[in-house]
């Protein structure tokens, strides 16, 4: 039995009335993409439903997923009647690939590498209907085989992907040194988009391997898990940097610590996200050295921290991005006050940064302010349109985005006219006081809307005690 459960939703949508029935035949998007749930080895005109299904879309891109669940080459599995089963390999889908209909993506949940193998071995992957995009993605891990099975150490790639996903779910190492990640170098070249990941993956230098083979590279995005991410040490050192020419957007996801910046030259990469998170073994970290050289013409910044990170790192990297026009910081800024047990380490900081020391500025946008200050014309960040600053500590003092940003809002005949155009500000909502009172933040919202600038600050009522009344004295808030 196959089961289609989304499809079955949509299906009793039309049994509502002949109106909602029309109106869904002729809503091509709810036809475009079929998902597979394969729970037992009866059969069933799978390929027919499918091909049915998918008729209805019209001309738009179609994609067809297949979730593998209980499948016998694991050796925890096991049928009551004795009988083998692996729904990655069923004659249906088998059917499906060759006959069916072309399709643009095809996404395959795999219980083992294995299964993916022996989907190759009935029908080959240059037998298939052309594909541009392929995603696999293993649910268990090479120990789970049933014993008397050869341990796939490969994937054969249909000749027409160009965009691929790999994850390997609990799959520790993959591939030779002929055939990183397991995946042919040919392949790589012609690749536009590829994503790669594993929940304990362990060996970061094949994906440098496989980097090197990357030259059309455009869209990339890493999910690192619990067993990877630093790229220099660890039996993981490299020689020189992998460069990728033509990679626009790149996503690191799920990293609690990693320098992978130190071994990547991105010259056109125009967008970075960072979405780092907690690990039990420690803080999360990044490294982001020489980023106006490794990635001189990046456009937007989005970087996602599960806590604060040191400010004056993230100063003097957005220092070097000049060419920023959209930040995104969330949960990155920090409410920390440096007390006299940090003030070494402080000064230190600021050396190896080229500046001269500032006792106890510890905020980010206190530093930009500061060397704002100093440099005039040249501020940092001069081409900045949106600022997004997201889930700041409830006690964090507004008054350094303020003083940050009505330097930005001076006489453009002393300095150059500001370019921000939209301001975002949330705070923690686990942070807003039970006493909340009338919006403290109404008068910057309507000083920043009289200049231009598109501004949301929310939770709109907030306590007193994050507030300051001079927050708004001409002295200090200069709209």
């Amino acid at each position: 039995m196959w089961g289609y459960r989304r499809e079955q939703q949509l299906l009793y949508m039309t049994l509502v009335c002949k109106t909602w029935c029309q109106a869904a035949r002729v809503t091509h998007e709810l036809w475009s993409s079929f998902s597979l749930d394969t729970y037992s080895p009866a059969s069933s005109p799978a390929h027919e439903a499918v091909t049915s299904w998918l008729s209805r879309s019209g001309d738009l891109p179609k994609s067809l997923q297949v979730d593998g669940f209980d499948c016998s080459h694991c050796k925890d599995f096991q049928r009551d009647d004795g009988d083998f089963w692996c729904p990655i390999i069923h004659p249906e889908l088998v059917k499906l690939l060759s006959e069916g209909p072309v399709l643009n993506h095809l996404s395959l949940m795999c219980p083992l590498p294995l299964c993916y193998k022996k989907l190759c071995e009935r029908l080959h992957p240059s037998l298939w209907n052309p594909i541009n995009s392929l995603s696999i993605r293993i649910e268990e891990g090479p120990n789970e085989m049933t014993e008397g099975e050869v341990r796939s150490n490969s994937f054969d790639i249909p000749p027409d992907v160009t965009s691929l996903e790999i994850d390997m779910g609990h799959v520790f190492n993959f591939g030779s040194p002929g055939l990183p990640l397991g995946i042919s170098p040919s392949v790589y070249a012609r690749l536009k988009a590829f994503s790669f990941g594993g929940a304990t993956w362990g060996d970061a230098r094949a994906l440098l391997q496989a980097l090197h083979h990357c030259k059309s590279l455009e869209i990339m995005t890493i999910n690192f898990g619990q067993g990877w991410g630093m790229f220099d040490g660890g039996g993981h050192r490299t020689a020189g940097s992998v460069s990728l020419p033509n990679l626009r957007t790149l996503r690191l996801q799920h990293t609690w610590k990693t320098d992978i910046f130190k071994c990547l030259m991105l010259h056109a990469l125009t967008e970075l996200v960072v979405r780092g998170e907690e690990h039990e073994a420690g803080y999360f970290w990044w490294g982001f050295p020489n980023p106006e050289l490794r990635c001189p013409n990046l456009r937007i910044f989005r970087f996602y921290t599960p806590r604060a990170v040191d400010p004056l790192e993230l100063a003097a990297t957005l220092k070097n991005l000049p060419h920023l026009i959209e930040l995104t910081l969330s949960r990155a800024v920090s409410d920390r006050y440096v007390g006299k047990e940090d003030l070494d380490e402080v000064i230190e900081q600021w050396h190896r940064h080229g500046e001269e020391p500032e006792a106890r500025m510890r905020d980010v946008f206190q530093i930009l302010h500061s060397w704002d200050q100093k440099h005039g014309a040249s501020r940092v960040l001069p081409s900045l349109q949106v600022l997004e600053i997201l889930g700041l500590p409830g006690n964090y003092d507004f008054s350094h985005v303020c003083k940050y940003i009505s330097a930005r809002l001076r006489d453009p005949r002393s300095q150059a006219s500001d370019t921000l155009k939209k301001l975002t500000v949330t705070f923690l909502p686990t942070e807003i006081p039970n006493n909340s009172i009338i919006s403290d933040f109404k008068n910057v919202h309507e000083e920043l809307e009289k200049r231009g600038i598109k501004a949301s600050i929310t939770p709109s009522e907030l306590g007193s005690r994050r507030c300051r009344r001079d927050w708004y004295d001409d002295s200090l808030y200069l709209f």
